[in-house]
């Protein structure tokens, strides 16, 4: 597939056929997400590959996010829009895995944006990559409001951050182009 191809493409699914991906597709995927640039190569991240039992508890740590989240979405969408947010976030979806990104806290606290580029690298890379392999994905930040009840439960506590989750699964919708906003590109000579 060609790059551009891909990046205009993908989009972001929120259901999912219930068919599990392949392990050895899942690790080679990450595997290829990690040769994303990273500041001072310092390579500051960690991916979990989550499926079974393990998912469903993550999911159910994650739709506690929804009392923070709610305020934002209600200035944001319309109530059709936030009920299925809502019912999203029960199941996300039906997804049979789940993929989380952590970016490591740098000694140095000036370079946790580093970090947390970095990690976005690497988690796009793989966003692009699956979407290649044919498999759908959708960037969750809403979870980060239980940032820290998700490190507790990745084991994950100290020196690391939530950068974001992914269900991955087999796409079962295909939602629309949304228009682009806006192009921001400013030419200063």
């Amino acid at each position: 597939m060609e790059l551009l191809k891909a990046i205009k493409e993908r989009r972001s699914i929120r259901r999912f056929k219930p068919e599990p991906v392949p392990r050895e597709l899942l690790e080679r995927l990450v595997g290829e997400a990690l040769w994303a640039p990273s500041a001072m190569n310092t390579q500051p991240w960690r991916f979990f590959v989550l499926t079974g039992a393990k998912k469903d508890e993550l999911v159910a740590i994650a739709a506690k996010s929804l009392a923070q989240l709610d305020t934002r979405l209600k200035t944001l969408f319309k109530e059709s829009m936030r009920t299925l947010v809502h019912g999203y976030f029960k199941d996300f979806g039906g997804a049979p895995a789940v993929v989380v990104t952590l970016a490591k806290e740098p000694e140095t606290e000036g370079y946790m944006d580093g970090s947390f580029q970095s990690a976005s690298a690497a988690f796009y890379n793989f966003l692009l990559l699956a979407h290649e392999a044919g498999l759908g994905t959708c960037w969750m930040t809403g979870p980060l409001w239980v940032e820290g009840e998700l490190l507790e439960f990745l084991g994950h506590r100290d020196g690391w951050r939530l950068l974001a989750l992914t269900p991955v699964g087999w796409p079962d919708q295909e939602p629309p182009v949304p228009p682009r906003k806006h192009q921001d590109i400013i030419w200063l000579e």
